[in-house]
């Protein structure tokens, strides 16, 4: 067994620290009496000395340690990482086999799978990995040398977007495995929606999987009509109500020229042209809207992240409010709101309340017909609730 350091869990956190959850922040452990090194494997126990867990300190980040093992037995290397991996790849193919071949697909997700700051998805015959901890830096090379011996890409890209690099202490990166590609233009089907992203020039890892089956579920459950389409990104939604749905016209805004870009092009290969793109502040353009008189039969919101810190959650869920409470005036008695959040710091009953106080304020009855989360590839790990991100709650308004 490895001979590592150990960090001592504080006894003001240790009865309500059940050694589960893979974030072990730095106001929760005591701090070391040796100088230990980032990237470096460590053990978390008890006050009392009782075995926590194993996982990789950073002292440069406020999640001080990523826990990844549970059980003293194991030991942290190589080794370990390909079994994880081998472990996502083989639940993505048993689910495929069964829902039927999908071009894109999410292979890793992160906790979900065990492996806390790791995302690979694919999409047609590339690969995209996304870092963002230094705890899988560690074993980098290793990652992209087994995805490459096990599914045999054309190519990969991989990266630590600026952000998550800030928060972790290390130099941002995006690389390429083989050669760079002066544009990594990919095309692929999702859900018979024909879509096109730049996967070296796009947020996250290039495409919103995560919301897959919830884009064909809203889809089904718009009424005839119209559909504003806010924070649209590459048209996501649009594209799947005019072919999936019975809409007859859609307005789709983000704030993101190039996102729209994206998106119209997207229009294009799909031969739909009732589509309107437009360029606006979400919240400011909603606002001229209810001053406007303006109605929808139907209306989807999904903005970005609002919340990446505990800090930042009133302030999230003042935002969502408004934007809510908006969307709900501009819709006709009987209209579909679709409406969305992937901050992982907003739990379902703080979204659930948010709607609540939405109908209060406007007096409008609001039926929750379905509470969704994100599609099958993106696993969760009970133990870490914020891996439970995404609420799609898709209601009627009356």
């Amino acid at each position: 067994m490895q001979n590592v350091p150990q960090l001592v869990l504080d006894s003001k956190k240790a009865r309500h620290f059940d050694g589960r959850h893979p974030w072990v922040l730095a106001n929760s452990i005591v701090k070391p009496t040796v100088d230990l090194e980032a990237g470096e494997i460590v053990e978390l126990v008890q006050p009392n000395g009782s075995w926590i867990g194993r996982g990789i300190y950073n002292p440069n980040s406020r999640v001080r340690l990523r826990l990844l093992q549970w059980s003293p037995d194991e030991e942290l290397c190589e080794n370990w990482v390909y079994r994880q991996l081998e472990q996502a790849v083989n639940l993505r193919e048993h689910w495929t086999c069964r829902q039927g071949e999908l071009e894109a697909l999410r292979l890793v997700n992160s906790e979900g799978d065990g492996l806390s700051g790791l995302v690979v998805d694919r999409f047609s015959s590339f690969l995209v990995v996304q870092f963002t901890s230094l705890a899988m830096l560690r074993w980098k090379d290793a990652i992209l040398s087994w995805l490459q011996e096990r599914l045999a890409p054309d190519n990969i890209h991989f990266s630590l977007d600026a952000s998550a690099a800030k928060l972790e202490g290390v130099e941002s990166f995006q690389e390429w495995t083989g050669e760079t590609p002066e544009r990594a233009i990919v095309n692929f089907q999702d859900k018979g929606v024909a879509l096109t992203v730049d996967l070296s020039d796009s947020q996250k890892t290039g495409y919103y999987l995560d919301q897959r089956s919830n884009r064909e579920r809203a889809a089904a459950s718009f009424v005839p009509g119209s559909l504003l389409d806010v924070c649209c990104y590459h048209g996501g939604f649009s594209l799947a109500a005019c072919k999936q749905g019975s809409v007859s016209d859609v307005t789709a805004l983000d704030s993101s020229e190039k996102a729209l870009r994206v998106a119209k092009l997207n229009a294009e290969q799909n031969k739909l042209a009732n589509i309107t793109f437009l360029k606006a502040d979400c919240f400011d353009h909603l606002q001229q809207l209810c001053q406007q008189g303006q109605k929808f039969d139907n209306i989807v919101l999904d903005p970005p992240r609002m919340a990446s810190h505990r800090s930042q959650l009133n302030s999230a869920l003042r935002a969502y409010y408004r934007l809510n409470l908006s969307a709900v005036n501009l819709l006709r008695p009987g209209g579909m709101l679709v409406s969305c959040s992937c901050s992982g710091r907003v739990l379902r009953e703080d979204f659930w309340g948010v709607l609540s106080s939405v109908a209060k304020r406007s007096r409008r009855r609001i039926q929750l017909l379905e509470g969704r989360g994100a599609d099958f590839d993106h696993t969760i790990d009970v133990n870490c609730p914020e891996s439970d991100y995404l609420k799609c709650f898709i209601c009627r308004v009356c």
